[in-house]
């Protein structure tokens, strides 16, 4: 399972995006990356700092924006998703310009808990032209604030070691992407061996397949916001729940994230102040209830 994953992560890493995703990620003020042969663009909310668990939360684990575009049609319409964080007084602006410029909204909810101030997650989807759909999406998010929110003064001691190695360490166990900047820890994957479509249209978007693994917020008592996120079949999460709670790890979300998907797609999210290796390990032995056969 490992081998495929590296290699997978790998090839993704060495192709340029198209001059079609930089202007769609350009019109979205984000990164364009190309992920499982998809135009993926992605930022950070970084006007909002919060804490979860008393912590700083602020990587794009927690104030993700992201959007993909995928399966051109001849007409050069394709399946295009989003997802961004919200605060609450955003979500009804931001759900209802969506719903005026056409786009479904897939899905809203917490994907933590315990964090400051309070985050919402808002999912939608589109099949339509890649720029129309940035152009929307742009027109969408001129409702959000771009004032600083939260960031308070925290009563924590960041660690002098920013833990690029603990990271090298903590993605050999989790195996995926590694990336790290700033003292976040972040490790990419995706579950590729899930064969699926939505709306009918295959999609291998890393919105729609996503592993995420991560710490930041590190102390010298060598203890990190640890967090993580994977799609998951629903026959997975029970067996994978109760590896996670045997491990004392909070799972603080399980759902939807997207509507006329096939086989059903869920996604978890779970967190902990724990040591990043033993983080990692517990999460691995957990993932080792999912399956690595080819589902469709």
């Amino acid at each position: 399972m490992h081998d495929m994953h590296d290699h997978s992560m790998n090839h993704m890493e060495s192709v340029q995006p198209s001059e079609l995703c930089v202007k769609f990620a350009r019109i979205l003020n984000a990164t364009p990356a190309v992920i499982n042969g998809v135009c993926t663009a992605t930022r950070s909310r970084t006007n909002i700092r919060p804490t979860v668990l008393g912590r700083p939360a602020e990587s794009f684990m927690f104030v993700p924006q992201a959007y993909s575009f995928e399966n051109m049609d001849r007409k050069g319409r394709a399946l295009c998703l989003g997802e961004t964080v919200l605060l609450e007084e955003e979500v009804n602006p931001f759900m209802t310009r969506l719903r005026e410029l056409g786009i479904k909204v897939t899905a809203l909810h917490n994907h933590w808990m315990f964090e400051k101030p309070r985050l919402m997650y808002m999912h939608f989807q589109s099949i339509d032209q890649p720029l129309d759909f940035a152009r929307k999406v742009r027109k969408a998010n001129e409702v959000l604030t771009d004032l600083k929110v939260g960031g308070g003064s925290y009563q924590w001691e960041p660690s002098k070691n920013r833990g690029a190695e603990l990271c090298n360490r903590f993605n050999q166990i989790l195996g995926g992407m590694e990336t790290f900047d700033d003292g976040v820890c972040m490790v990419m994957d995706s579950r590729l061996n899930i064969i699926a479509k939505i709306m009918g249209i295959r999609s291998r978007s890393f919105l729609t397949l996503p592993q995420m693994f991560n710490f930041e917020s590190l102390t010298s008592d060598g203890n990190a916001l640890c967090s993580g996120e994977t799609v998951i079949l629903q026959e997975e999460i029970n067996p994978f729940i109760s590896k996670l709670r045997e491990s004392n790890i909070k799972v603080t979300g399980f759902h939807n994230h997207w509507l006329f998907e096939d086989p059903r797609l869920m996604y978890i999210h779970f967190v902990k102040i724990d040591n990043p290796i033993r983080f990692a390990k517990d999460v691995r032995d957990a993932l080792d209830v999912l399956t690595d056969r080819i589902v469709n």
